[in-house]
């Protein structure tokens, strides 16, 4: 049987069955890759360093060249996100959204110093 094949024969039979093992599933299970932890949803940024900070509130000063010390305060939630250790004087970038209550932060970046 196969010394009747003709090259042209032999080429289609050789497309045929490469098309077959494309089409078919892969042998093995796609690993679900794990969903990067979600930022929480926030209209605006403050940055700037701690001024006051107690285990409700935040406070954080801002500085801009040619106009005066602007402070904001943010109620901390047990849903906030807290990236880095918060102190006194430390700089920071608040994410929050302003509701009924106030300004309540859902994101909290402590920024490193870059002299380390």
């Amino acid at each position: 049987m196969w010394r009747k094949l003709t090259k042209t024969g032999l080429l289609w039979l050789t497309i045929a069955a490469w098309a077959a093992i494309w089409a078919q599933e892969p042998p093995f299970e796609k690993q679900p890759t794990p969903a990067p932890t979600a930022e929480p949803h926030y209209d605006d940024t403050f940055s700037g360093p701690i001024v006051e900070l107690s285990s409700e509130r935040i406070t954080v000063s801002r500085s801009v060249l040619g106009k005066p010390a602007e402070k904001k305060s943010f109620w901390i939630k047990p849903d906030t996100r807290v990236e880095g250790k918060l102190r006194v004087k430390i700089k920071v970038t608040v994410g929050f959204v302003t509701t009924e209550e106030g300004d309540i932060a859902r994101l909290i970046v402590v920024r490193q110093d870059k002299k380390k």
